[in-house]
């Protein structure tokens, strides 16, 4: 897992020099909306871009983590298939609903059924390198997701120069990364963390919990600004000890005054039950830019945490296990 983590700017700039070299073709109707559908990080990847183009599209965008896709699916739908191994059960069976629906459909997998479904209906699919975690294939999912919408002129923003600059400051940063990561594996080290951040880096949050959840094999939770301001912030008021938690804040650096307010406020509420809490600082420039930084900071923490207590960062036998029984009778 070390030189996956390591090489995550070198594989954002394969993905790039990928995408370039790609042809896709035209779409048979007009699109009025989006779906990304996809679970695990397959899934995350297409929650990560709808939060960095937010401002940028003229349409709906919508991230599909289930079996069912919505009603109002149809030829005016892009429904974009993402499943790593091309065998997720959840992500097939969308995507056969897309096509009863007549969604407009790519797919974006490493093979499996997925792929030979898409070649059968001569739908384009966009490869993965094989042999990988899922976990280690976010990169080339979102930089092909990105390359999707423009390439079908749904999204106006020139996306490669902001991942450029991204993979240059992640290089240049590396070494900073891995002691800032290290130190904070050791303190979190026998705690239950909670991540916390604004609504707009909700995706990367979520990548660090789902990090620490498949290579650390640790339980986390997270929540956002604004909403946690108006329920979770009272849960601190429990009289057990609370010292066993480790909040991880994660700053994106917004300039919303009354967002910025409630983070101080919120940071002063938690500090007076827990002296376990760290910021951890996104740099860069951009939405994406610090996104990025901070997706590559977590998967370093996940995987010092993993050296601290011992464990195989790679090893998911329980998900495993759970795919296993889904396919027992089949």
């Amino acid at each position: 897992m070390y030189s996956i983590i390591k090489n995550f700017p070198q594989n954002l700039q394969e993905a790039i020099n990928q995408v370039k070299k790609t042809s896709l073709q035209n779409l048979t109707h007009p699109i009025r909306n989006i779906i990304i559908t996809g679970m695990g990080s397959s899934g995350l990847a297409g929650t990560l871009v709808k939060q960095w183009v937010a401002d940028k599209l003229s349409m709906p965008l919508a991230n599909n983590h289930d079996y069912q896709l919505p009603a109002y699916v149809d030829e005016h739908t892009l429904l974009i298939v993402v499943s790593y191994s091309g065998n997720t059960q959840e992500t097939i069976e969308a995507f056969q609903t897309g096509i009863k629906q007549r969604a407009n459909i790519l797919v974006i997998t490493s093979g499996g059924n997925l792929q030979k479904m898409a070649h059968e209906q001569g739908i384009d699919v966009l490869p993965l390198p094989k042999y990988l975690p899922p976990r280690a294939c976010i990169d080339h999912t979102i930089v092909q997701i990105l390359f999707i919408l423009y390439f079908h002129r749904l999204l106006n923003w020139e996306f490669l120069p902001e991942l450029q600059a991204a993979i240059q400051l992640i290089r240049d940063s590396q070494s900073q990364m891995q002691t800032e990561a290290e130190q904070l594996a050791l303190q979190i080290q026998g705690c239950l963390p909670i991540i916390y951040t604004i609504a707009a880096y909700e995706a990367v949050a979520i990548r660090l919990r789902h990090q620490l959840n498949e290579n650390s094999k640790q339980l986390c939770w997270h929540h956002i600004l604004p909403e946690l301001a108006h329920n979770e912030i009272v849960g601190w008021e429990s009289n057990y000890d609370q010292n066993h938690i480790a909040v991880i804040l994660l700053n994106g650096y917004i300039e919303d005054v009354n967002l910025n307010r409630q983070l101080e406020t919120t940071q002063e509420i938690i500090r007076k039950h827990t002296n376990r809490i760290t910021v951890l600082n996104a740099q860069g420039s951009t939405h994406l830019i610090r996104s990025l930084y901070l997706i590559h900071l977590s998967d370093w923490i996940s995987f010092y945490l993993a050296q601290e207590k011992g464990i195989d960062p790679l090893e998911v036998k329980y998900i495993d296990q759970i795919k296993t029984s889904l396919y027992a009778d089949n």
